[in-house]
């Protein structure tokens, strides 16, 4: 039921009957008939059995019900029911976010999804959702981001949509193959200026290009060309992994172009990462003593809280955790409202790490209790959503291949 056009309502995920044991068979017979078009058939047979509708799912079928019967509000309030009874029924997120976007309320729509995908990472719709509005919202790394998961994660891979982005992002990918080889040939001549220029056309073509955006920043910086240096190498450290080379980067250009708050808290993270006694230590420490004033400047330190704010709002969430860290840098305070803020923007970031670990520690107690289909179930998801050769992906197939061999033993011999 879950729909790939971003333009209509997502429906209900896989649902697992055995958790509603004596009602599955009511479960079973009101999604029939909600699939056979008999709306108002759902709505009457659950207003008469409310231990039905007041499971999850049972929410979630009768929000859906009555979003094709257009009867958008009445859906939008049974939706958000779901979720005050399961916080973690993502497709009652994924619902809610397509409400907002029909309504023109683009930032809502992002909100909701991005929970969605805290929740279930691997799920097509929300990710291609959220390409789509990230596209339309002008953020062409974050959008090309998730046309990659959707990618990755779709197994309909013979549906048009499928086909068509997967044809499209062959054909950029070729490109940049085109622009790259350019680029080896000038770099044997030592053009810089043509070396810039192609690269800037990569990153046109293909948002999703880390170490290219460090490599204009480094041209830049070369030219200096401070301020365009600074801001690709920002680029580098809001979308992509960074090394604490980045950080001392940011920190100098942001001390020659006055940005001093900034430079302080680049300097201060990048303290982080160097070793007592080293070199880059004690100069690092230098900077920060030098800099220190604008530790005493309550307005200047306050602009990054309201920076943080108005990201956050737009649904900028990467420069929602730069601002609201520098802001705690600076003001030297560990404000735990604040903190639980990045932390959950972190997640929105990148869910998939975070989700790989709950389902890893799940897995010894699973086998304890015998509960070997659902360890087969969580072992796939981890070797789908974490590193290849990863530790946990390891542990997923050595898991999986003992469940699968017990289960066959005991179809077989009934052990």
């Amino acid at each position: 039921m879950e729909e790939t056009s971003i333009e209509n309502t997502s429906g209900l995920s896989g649902v697992n009957f055995d958790k509603n044991k004596g009602h599955s068979d009511k479960l079973t017979r009101l999604y029939e008939l909600y699939e056979s078009g008999r709306y108002n058939d759902v709505v009457s047979s659950m207003q008469t059995d409310t231990l039905v509708s007041s499971t999850s799912y049972g929410q979630l079928l009768l929000g859906n019900t009555y979003n094709q019967l257009g009867k958008k509000d009445e859906a939008l309030n049974y939706w958000k029911k779901a979720i005050e009874i399961s916080p973690l029924e993502y497709s009652a997120y994924i619902n809610i976010g397509n409400y907002y976007y029909s309504s023109g309320n683009l930032n809502e729509a992002v909100l909701n999804w991005q929970i969605a995908t805290t929740i279930m990472p691997e799920n097509p719709t929300v990710n291609l959702n959220l390409a789509l509005v990230y596209d339309k919202k002008g953020n062409r790394i974050k959008s090309t981001k998730y046309f990659e998961k959707y990618l990755k994660y779709e197994t309909k891979v013979t549906s048009h949509e499928y086909v068509m982005i997967k044809h499209r992002f062959a054909n950029l990918t070729a490109k940049v193959d085109f622009y790259a080889k350019k680029v080896e040939e000038y770099k044997l001549q030592h053009d810089l200026q043509t070396i810039a220029t192609l690269y800037l056309k990569m990153i046109a073509t293909y948002a999703n290009l880390p170490s290219i955006y460090a490599n204009i920043a480094e041209i830049f910086s070369f030219d200096k060309n401070y301020e365009k240096a600074y801001e690709f190498y920002q680029i580098v450290y809001l979308n992509f992994s960074y090394s604490v080379k980045v950080l001392l980067e940011l920190a100098n250009l942001a001390y020659i172009l006055g940005k001093k708050s900034y430079s302080y808290a680049y300097y201060k993270r990048a303290q982080e990462y160097l070793p007592e006694g080293t070199s880059y230590y004690t100069k690092v420490k230098l900077q920060l003593n030098t800099l220190s004033s604008v530790l005493n400047d309550p307005e200047l330190i306050e602009t990054h809280l309201q920076k943080a704010r108005e990201a956050e709002a737009n649904n900028e969430y990467e420069v929602a955790i730069d601002e609201y860290e520098n802001y705690m840098i600076l003001s030297e305070s560990d404000n735990e409202e604040i903190q639980q803020r990045v932390d959950k923007y972190k997640l929105f970031v990148n869910p998939e790490p975070f989700v790989v670990n709950v389902l890893y520690s799940q897995i010894p107690d699973l086998m304890n209790k015998k509960k070997l289909s659902a360890c087969v179930d969580v072992c796939d998801r981890i070797m789908k959503l974490a590193n290849d050769h990863s530790k946990e992906v390891i542990y997923a197939m050595k898991c999986k291949a003992e469940c699968k061999r017990i289960i066959i033993a005991r179809e077989q011999f009934g052990v």
